[in-house]
């Protein structure tokens, strides 16, 4: 099991092996100086009684309220329990605990003046695999679905703890730990920033970028079985529009279909090919530069402090807290409106494709790559089926970002609506998988009808790789079968692996 060490920048692989593969979690030195270097700020300003937001305030629309000292520790619970208002069904665990390491890692920068202790029991609940209990439904950007987990550690709320969901205070009972009590502007920044924004949108971005790469080897898989042509993927014409993804992708598929026997035997059959073969390049590419865009800003986002107020040093023993919103969830938000804009366009050019192998009057193969017809219907449901997920892909592809409702009696007055962006953003992706597979289940089936011609080396890795769980279909037969064990192979990335042990890496 491997560990991720919390003090320098960490990176969207790290987010996935702490939400998906159970690394666990470790602070730096340097991690656990500047937690107790600025929350000796905070402490310093709250025993001076400064009029700090979230210190010696309250917060929200109560900011012009002055919190005395004996009542700091009490609203600071208040603040996580006025909170806990998110409802419906719970988020997957790999979302929550992608949450909570992102939590740790913004307020571990050393600007927002939490205890360590604090972070120190989010951290023995990722790393002893215990999961708060968050329902996905109500958020605007932050707050509601961090109060759910900061619940837990004030001995609140539910988790889930080996099989089992206990609340929060026999959740401590069973770590042998007190619920902790929280102090000045803990409760606060345990809800501000883009933490969870930022986690999902990461989880859903990892996933685009093994989509889109898998997005090339279907394509070409396509093209292939399709006699298509080469030509709309020549370099030269990719030169004289240089968008490098575009180019990117027209290396990609020339290099996978470059030994292809019938590739080579169908060169020039067709003046051109259809959009969804001829465009590939072109489509994959925009989306592709989307994608990377997002790599960009969820990197920075990741490496951020987003809390508000954040505290900053002045002199040797002072310092300075800076009211702004650097917990504005625009920037992820916005990405992942355009991953999940990005990711619907990619799937609608596979949806295009699946629908030529399958349809006898263009494909020039037999109809619904079916061998036995008669009874059987052959392949001719999968395409309806990618049909009804581009339908829900499509709705969810429309931008929440762009909408606003205000809030907090008009102190919040805009609002990001990130959070929603993400959650549609994870809940699309993994529908683009299924698309995907239902196109690699067509290819490989068409590929056994070219009996004396050999596909590239290639595609003939990704036929073996899925033939080894999906025999070629004869009779009618449950087909959410082979597209569920092969969209599994595409998430775990064994696609792309199988084309890249044999022509090297991919372009992206």
């Amino acid at each position: 099991m491997g560990v991720v060490v919390l003090g320098g920048d960490i990176k969207i692989e790290d987010v996935v092996n702490v939400a998906r593969n159970g690394y666990k979690v470790e602070f730096s030195q340097e991690y656990i100086d500047r937690v107790k270097n600025c929350r000796r700020l905070v402490e310093k300003f709250s025993q001076e009684e400064r009029v700090i937001y979230g210190v010696t305030t309250g917060i929200g629309d109560n900011c012009n309220k002055f919190i005395l000292k004996e009542e700091r520790e009490i609203i600071q619970r208040n603040n996580i329990l006025s909170h806990i208002t998110s409802v419906g069904e719970p988020l997957n665990d790999e979302c929550v605990r992608a949450i909570m390491f992102v939590m740790l890692q913004h307020m571990g920068k050393g600007y927002s003046g939490i205890r360590l202790e604090t972070l120190e029991l989010i951290k023995i609940l990722l790393n002893n695999n215990i999961t708060p209990i968050v329902p996905k439904h109500g958020s605007v950007g932050y707050l509601s679905l961090e109060a759910h987990i900061s619940a837990v550690l004030i001995g609140e709320g539910k988790a889930k703890y080996e099989n089992r969901i206990l609340n929060g205070k026999d959740i401590m009972k069973k770590l042998g730990v007190n619920p902790i009590v929280l102090s000045s502007k803990e409760g606060l920044t345990l809800l501000s920033g883009t933490s969870s924004v930022t986690a999902i949108t990461t989880l859903a971005l990892y996933d685009s970028i093994i989509v889109a790469k898998t997005s090339d080897i279907s394509s070409a898989m396509t093209l292939e079985v399709l006699k298509g042509t080469l030509m709309a993927m020549d370099e030269r014409l990719m030169n004289v529009r240089p968008h490098e993804d575009q180019g990117n992708t027209g290396y990609n598929i020339r290099k996978i279909l470059k030994d292809s026997e019938i590739i080579k035997k169908y060169e020039g059959y067709r003046v051109q090919d259809a959009l969804s073969i001829r465009c590939i390049p072109q489509l994959h590419g925009a989306c592709k530069k989307v994608i990377k865009d997002a790599i960009v800003t969820l990197s920075t986002e990741l490496n951020s402090s987003v809390d508000n107020p954040q505290i900053f040093k002045e002199g040797d023993n002072d310092g300075v807290a800076i009211m702004g919103c650097n917990a504005d969830g625009a920037y992820v938000g916005i990405a992942a409106d355009t991953i999940t804009i990005a990711v619907t366009n990619l799937m609608k050019m596979s949806e295009r494709r699946t629908d030529r192998m399958l349809n006898r009057h263009v494909s020039e193969l037999p109809p619904f790559l079916n061998s036995n017809p008669g009874l059987n219907n052959g392949l001719m449901i999968t395409q309806y089926t990618s049909a009804g997920i581009l339908g829900e892909m499509r709705l969810l592809s429309h931008p929440a970002t762009i909408d606003n409702i205000v809030t907090c009696a008009n102190q919040e007055d805009y609002i990001s609506m990130g959070y929603n962006a993400a959650l549609k953003a994870y809940e699309c992706i993994s529908l683009a998988k299924y698309i995907i597979a239902i196109e690699l289940l067509c290819s490989s089936q068409a590929q056994d009808f070219y009996k004396d011609l050999m596909p590239s080396s290639a595609t003939r890795a990704v036929y073996n790789l899925i033939r080894e769980g999906v025999d070629f279909i004869e009779q009618d037969c449950n087909m959410s079968v082979p597209i569920e064990y092969i969209s599994k192979l595409i998430m775990e990335n064994k696609i792309v692996k199988s084309v890249e042990d044999v022509i090297g890496a991919l372009m992206f």
